[in-house]
């Protein structure tokens, strides 16, 4: 089944993910660790483990620790990063999101694994750019920076939803908005 070339029965290869309080924070005490649960920890490493490459958005690059990663890592801001010349995998580029993340398909492989917060992501998804977001919702809540669920999960026709522990994963996939 082919829809403006995305391919669902080919394997996922731009997968974004993100991580919400139950409120819808994404940040708490100026980063996400504080929402992370042991559930959701384990599984981001796992899905990062899987792809070529990582795409960042500057933002969540100088408020996360990218000091090291497991496969390369493409920070996308107008301004030099800390953490180039301290993770021996990091790299800058002073580009889009969308320049980026084709960029780097084309550079890295096709498993591109985005991570960001709304202000990032959004615009891929506008774009149609992201073949599947995987959204962790952990329980914590009084956070900031807070996006509605629904509006990220809004751009796909399918949403699974699990839980393990107090963290509820949802897959979303089968985007509504198709890449020109």
């Amino acid at each position: 089944m082919h829809d403006g070339g995305h391919c669902y029965l080919c394997p996922v290869s731009t997968v974004a993910s993100i991580l919400l309080g139950a409120d819808g924070s994404t940040s708490k005490d100026g980063n996400s660790r504080a929402l992370s649960t042991p559930a959701d920890r384990a599984r981001f490493l796992e899905f990062r483990r899987s792809a070529d490459v990582i795409v960042v958005g500057g933002a969540t690059a100088r408020a996360e620790n990218y000091s090291q990663t497991p496969i390369p890592v493409v920070i996308v801001s107008h301004q030099l990063p800390d953490v180039i010349g301290v993770n021996p995998r990091a790299i800058w580029w002073n580009a889009s999101p969308l320049q980026a993340v084709i960029r780097a398909r084309i550079e890295f492989g096709e498993r591109v694994h985005i991570e960001g917060g709304a202000a990032f992501l959004i615009p891929l998804l506008e774009q149609g750019c992201i073949d599947q977001l995987r959204v962790s919702v952990s329980p914590v809540t009084q956070g900031s920076h807070k996006v509605a669920f629904k509006d990220l999960t809004s751009y796909f026709f399918e949403v699974v939803k699990e839980q393990v522990d107090e963290t509820f994963f949802y897959t979303c996939s089968k985007p509504t908005v198709t890449q020109k």
